[in-house]
C-alpha cells in the first residue's frame, strides 16, 4: 500500500511538471492574402541560359558577401553541456548489408559560381528538378536527360512582384498527393521582401505554373518548406521574429487567391544573434488525419540554449475560415542521448583533401527536409543533424526516429553514424512505406575531397528499432578537387 501510495505521489508531480512544461498558444502575428500573378509559360519553352548569363552570376557570384550572421557562433553554457566524453549514440562501424537496390541512375546536375549554391531538388515520377541558387533544370528520371533549363528562376516567376531580382535561395518539392510541384524563392532586393512561390498545373514540371507573390513581414533567410494536407508550411532564419508561416495550399493549386498567415514564434533555442531556423515537417505517403495541426521540429543543445539536449516540437493549427483564430504551440520537449553541436565559434568546422579553407558543418539545426509518415495505427517522423562524435571537430550524423500511436511523440530509436575518421555532415533521412530508412550525406577528411555518400536501415532492423543503419555504405560521387 505504501508503495502504491508513493507511485502515486510521483505520478502526481510527474504530471504536474508535464503540465507547467505547457506552452501557451500563440496567435497570428501576420495575415496577409497573397497576390495570384497567373500561368507562367511552359517551362520546356523558356530559353536556357546563355554563357554570358552565366558568366553575370559568375560576377554576381564574387561580390556577393557571405552571411556574417551565420559566421559568429556562440555556446554560453559549453562548461556544463553534455556529453563530457564521446557520443553515446556513436555507431563505429559500417553495416555489412549490401542495398536492397543499387542506384538506378546517377547524372552530374548544373554548376553553381556561388558559395553555398544552394543546391536542393525533388523527385516525382517522372521528372527531378534541381534549383541552385537563381537556376533550375529538369531531368527525365529514367534516362538523366535534360527536358528543360538550365533557366534563369525568374523566367518562371515572370511578372511577378520582385522577381526581376532574381535573388534565388530556393526551394523545390515534389507534392505527391496532389501530383503537383512546388518552387519558391524570395525577393529580398527591394523596398519590400517576398516570397514568390510557384505550384505546377499539372504533373509534368516542364508544362505551365501558378504564380503567387506574399509579402511577408522580414527577409525569410534559409527558408525551408514542408507539405501538409492544409498548406504549404515554412520556416525562415529570422532573428527579428515572424519566421513561421503557412500558406493556403487548396487555393494554390487551383490557381484562386490564396491566404498567408504567420507567427514570431517565441520558442526558438537559440542566443539573441544566432542562427536558427525551425523547419516544418513534411508529410510523405498517406497524409495525417484530418484535422491534424502542421508540424515543425528543431533541436535544442544544452550547449547554445540550456536545459538539456532536446528535440523541440511546435504545432500549427491553422483556421482558413477565420485566419486570426489559427494558433501555434511549442508542443513538445522531448529528451534525447546527450549530443555536441560545438565545432567552434566559426564555421571552419569540417576539413578537405588539399587546402586549410575549412568547410561549414551547419550543425545548429535540424537537415532537410524532416518526414512524416502516417502508417495508421501509427505515425512517424524522422530527422537528422550533424554533430561533433568525440570534442576533435570529427561530424558525424544524428538520427532519430520519433513515433506516436496516441497523445505525444516518443523517440524510438536514435544512433550517430560516424564509422570511421572521415566526417559527415549535411545529412538528409527519410523512411519509405517498407519500413525501410535511407540516409544521405555529404562526406570529407583531411585525406579526402568532398563527396556524397548514403546508407540505410533495412526492415528487419527497422523492426527491433535498435538504433543501426545496418545497410552498408555506398558512393555516389567521389570528389576529384
Amino acid at each position: 500500500m505504501k508503495r502504491f501510495v508513493f507511485l502515486m505521489i510521483i505520478g502526481f508531480f510527474a504530471g504536474l511538471s508535464y503540465l507547467v512544461a505547457q506552452d501557451k498558444p500563440i496567435t497570428p502575428s501576420i495575415i496577409k492574402t497573397g497576390v495570384y500573378h497567373g500561368l507562367s509559360a511552359p517551362l520546356r519553352d523558356l530559353p536556357q541560359m546563355t554563357g554570358e548569363e552565366f558568366q553575370q552570376l559568375v560576377i554576381k557570384g564574387e561580390q556577393k558577401m557571405l552571411n556574417k550572421k551565420l559566421k559568429e557562433r556562440h555556446y554560453p553554457y559549453a562548461n556544463t553541456a553534455l556529453p563530457k566524453g564521446p557520443d553515446p549514440a556513436w555507431q563505429q562501424e559500417m553495416g555489412k548489408i549490401m542495398g536492397p537496390k543499387a542506384p538506378t541512375m546517377n547524372f552530374s546536375g548544373q554548376t553553381s559560381p556561388y558559395y553555398p549554391p544552394d543546391a536542393n531538388g525533388s523527385i516525382g515520377p517522372n521528372y527531378y528538378m534541381q534549383t541552385i541558387n537563381s537556376v533550375y533544370a529538369i531531368y527525365n528520371k529514367t534516362t538523366g536527360a535534360l527536358v528543360a533549363g538550365p533557366t534563369n528562376l525568374n523566367l518562371l516567376f515572370s511578372g511577378v512582384t520582385g522577381s526581376e531580382y532574381n535573388d534565388g535561395d530556393p526551394i523545390c518539392l515534389y507534392d505527391e498527393q496532389a501530383d503537383r510541384w512546388v518552387v519558391a524563392e524570395f525577393s529580398i532586393s527591394g523596398s519590400n521582401d517576398y516570397m514568390l512561390i510557384a505550384i505546377s498545373a499539372t504533373n509534368d514540371p516542364t508544362g505551365v505554373w501558378h504564380k503567387y507573390s506574399f509579402d511577408v513581414a522580414d527577409m525569410p533567410d534559409y527558408e525551408k518548406f514542408g507539405i501538409w494536407r492544409d498548406g504549404y508550411y515554412m520556416g525562415t532564419n529570422n532573428s527579428s521574429g515572424n519566421d513561421i508561416y503557412v500558406f493556403e495550399r487548396s487555393q494554390m493549386l487551383n490557381g484562386l487567391t490564396a491566404q498567408m498567415v504567420g507567427f514570431n514564434n517565441p520558442w526558438r533555442p537559440t542566443t539573441i544573434d544566432g542562427f536558427m531556423c525551425v523547419p516544418p515537417i513534411d508529410n510523405d505517403g498517406t497524409f495525417a488525419p484530418e484535422g491534424s495541426p502542421g508540424l515543425f521540429i528543431t533541436i535544442n543543445d544544452d550547449a547554445i540554449g540550456g536545459g538539456t539536449d532536446q528535440l523541440w516540437i511546435y504545432e500549427l493549427a491553422v483556421n482558413w475560415t477565420t485566419p486570426a483564430n489559427s494558433t501555434f504551440t511549442r508542443s513538445q520537449q522531448v529528451d534525447v542521448p546527450a549530443f555536441d553541436s560545438n565545432f567552434g565559434s566559426n564555421w571552419d568546422n569540417i576539413k578537405q583533401l588539399g587546402t586549410t579553407r575549412e568547410l561549414d558543418a551547419i550543425p545548429m539545426v535540424i537537415m532537410n527536409v524532416p518526414q512524416y509518415r502516417n502508417f495508421g495505427s501509427y505515425q512517424t517522423i524522422v530527422c537528422c543533424h550533424t554533430v561533433d562524435v568525440d570534442a576533435t571537430d570529427h561530424a558525424g550524423i544524428r538520427w532519430y526516429e520519433l513515433r506516436r500511436t496516441s497523445g505525444t511523440w516518443s523517440v524510438r530509436q536514435s544512433g550517430t553514424y560516424a564509422p570511421d575518421a572521415h566526417s559527415r555532415w549535411m545529412g538528409s533521412i527519410a523512411l519509405n512505406g517498407n519500413n525501410q530508412l535511407g540516409l544521405g550525406y555529404s562526406i570529407s577528411s583531411s585525406t579526402m575531397y568532398p563527396g556524397i555518400r548514403y546508407c540505410g536501415q533495412s526492415a528487419s532492423a527497422y523492426t527491433t528499432g535498435a538504433g543501426v543503419l545496418d545497410i552498408a555504405e555506398d558512393v555516389l560521387q567521389n570528389g576529384s578537387r
